[in-house]
């Protein structure tokens, strides 16, 4: 969009910490406003009845929507309340479209603009659950509750944190059955010559990956870690859990993208083939230090 909120100006996903929506709200202050109203603020608020309309419309016209938001917002940036509501409503369209981290962008941006906008607070708290920062999707909520201003706004951050409290609480039974943490290796990957392929009769074979595919594999990887803030401790914890529950069995991209909904299925996909090109590597590694000691042992 143009725009970037605080630490994220290098396009980094926020720091994992409740401290930092602590030290962020502490600091909010509403700018002055001039309580004149003009033709461009007319214009931005037909461009939001507009957009809500196509929001409303379905996933068909979220882009569409999101056009919208964005040329409203570009129009009124003189009027706080009104541009601070215009960046609440694009960040719930973007948490529809799985952009976590600029929902968060733009929750924060609203706030900026009008502190005591409750929905944003919820927006920002939504955002961090679906990257699986649950102590600073907490300290959002717990931000709105305390800063609500009416009766639904309050209940509806409430009604979030019950939520988000009884999908914690089902992590973390899951965490206790499977207490195998993943590594930042393990969860990178380490690249592999090697993939298992099927050929034209559907049989299994083994081909040569190029290195532009690795990179490729790599880059598509990597986007979905920064996409979904799955660097952090957490979301690394669910996935590792998730993946040793198994039991040795092959996990699907449908299984996966049922497991971790903020997914799409091609993402889920491309997610796990770097992690299975991370396996086979090690498997080679194994294989080849194996025959190593024994071609040693033999030569004794």
């Amino acid at each position: 969009f143009g725009e970037r909120v605080d630490d994220m100006g290098d396009g980094k996903a926020p720091e994992d910490s409740p401290d930092v929506v602590r030290v962020f709200v502490h600091k909010l202050e509403a700018p002055k406003e001039t309580g004149e109203k003009n033709m461009l603020d007319e214009a931005a608020m037909e461009m939001k009845e507009e957009g809500n309309k196509l929001f409303r419309a379905g996933p068909e016209n979220y882009d569409e929507a999101l056009k919208k938001y964005t040329a409203a917002i570009e129009l009124c940036e003189s009027n706080p309340k009104l541009s601070s509501t215009l960046h609440c409503n694009r960040a719930l369209l973007l948490l529809h479209k799985k952009k976590y981290i600029e929902a968060e962008q733009d929750a924060k941006k609203a706030l900026q603009y009008n502190p005591k906008n409750g929905k944003a607070y919820v927006r920002a708290g939504q955002a961090c659950q679906k990257t699986g920062r649950m102590k600073m999707a907490m300290a959002w909520l717990n931000a709105a509750i305390d800063k609500a201003e009416t009766k639904k706004a309050k209940a509806l951050a409430e009604r979030i944190v019950k939520q988000v409290i009884k999908e914690e609480q089902e992590r973390l039974e899951l965490l206790q059955k499977n207490k195998v943490p993943i590594t930042e290796a393990q969860l990178q990957g380490a690249g592999s010559d090697v993939y298992i392929d099927k050929d034209t009769n559907g049989k299994a074979k083994k081909r040569l990956l190029s290195g532009e595919e690795l990179k490729e594999r790599k880059r598509k990887f990597d986007a979905i870690v920064e996409r979904y803030g799955l660097k952090y401790a957490e979301p690394q914890e669910a996935i590792a859990s998730y993946l040793t529950s198994l039991n040795g069995k092959v996990a699907t991209a449908e299984d996966f993208v049922k497991r971790f909904p903020m997914m799409t299925l091609q993402e889920g996909v491309d997610f796990l083939s770097w992690i299975q090109t991370g396996l086979q590597f090690k498997e080679q590694v194994l294989d080849k230090n194996k025959k190593t000691f024994q071609q040693t042992n033999k030569n004794k």
